[in-house]
């Protein structure tokens, strides 16, 4: 059996996803969770694909009992105090039981995983009959902001490791409306899809590149070059954000589907 070249990219990666990712990835969970209106349809809650827990944390702030499922342990381990109960197990076979939560939050995991029919399967098979699930995904039409950054990552020498390319293929599968509608159908699920260009609030070309490069795909490439590359780096990379005419607001799509 073959290991999935995306298991083992974020080991290592909890300190800088949740003190520089999370700028951006917060503010998209709390987009998500805010589809519950601020009312959860009971007090057991999945985060699933949990990562540092900022979707986890949002459910607690409603008044949830959650449970922390990440593929790599290194994620779970942050914060651990806090996150009481965590699972190390993959979303395509959780190791838990059936209809037994309220509400189920998958933000930007599906994209990770070659199942995505499967793993909205598992999702909807944990879930309670009248319970809610919530999943998150980038739209495929790419931010600009994105590009010009990659592209300066590039020019210092920077490729993409090849987990990266495997999840941009994955997240091409249920990057628009319709084929994320599709993969919900496929796996059971009653699913609306809405498409929303989030206001993260980074409103500064520094924060925009201090969210972009702490990402995994690139970190570790970051980190490994000496001080003034990095700052050479860093100083592009605004300038090449500054230049981006509109706002950085990332699109994502929002699946919600209540379990029949």
């Amino acid at each position: 059996m073959s290991i999935d070249p995306v298991r083992g990219a974020y080991r290592g990666a909890a300190g800088s996803w949740a003190e520089d990712a999370s700028l951006a990835y917060a503010p998209l969970a709390r987009h998500l969770v805010a589809t519950l209106g601020g009312r959860l349809p009971g007090p057991r809650a999945l985060d699933a694909g949990a990562g540092t827990g900022v979707a986890g944390d949002l459910l607690r702030d409603l008044g949830a009992t959650v449970v922390s499922v990440d593929l790599e342990p290194d994620m779970l381990r942050h914060r651990l105090p806090v996150r009481r109960y965590a699972v190390a197990g993959n979303i395509v076979r959780l190791p838990l039981r059936s209809r037994f939560f309220d509400v189920v939050v998958a933000a930007f995991v599906l994209n990770h995983v070659a199942d995505h029919v499967g793993a909205l399967s598992e999702l909807g098979r944990v879930t309670r009959t009248g319970g809610v699930i919530l999943a998150s995904v980038f739209d495929n039409g790419r931010s600009a902001h994105k590009e010009v950054i990659d592209d300066r990552l590039r020019r210092f020498g920077w490729s993409p490791p090849q987990w990266y390319t495997v999840v941009r293929k994955r997240s091409e599968a249920v990057g628009t409306p319709e084929l994320l509608e599709a993969s919900a159908r496929a796996a059971g699920l009653t699913a609306s899809v809405r498409s929303a260009a989030v206001d993260v609030g980074l409103d500064s070309p520094e924060l925009v590149v201090r969210y972009r490069l702490s990402m995994a795909h690139s970190r570790e490439f970051v980190a490994g070059l000496g001080d003034d590359e990095r700052e050479a780096l860093v100083r592009e990379a605004v300038t090449a954000v500054a230049e981006t005419p509109e706002p950085f607001r990332p699109v994502v799509l929002e699946l919600v589907a209540t379990v029949t």
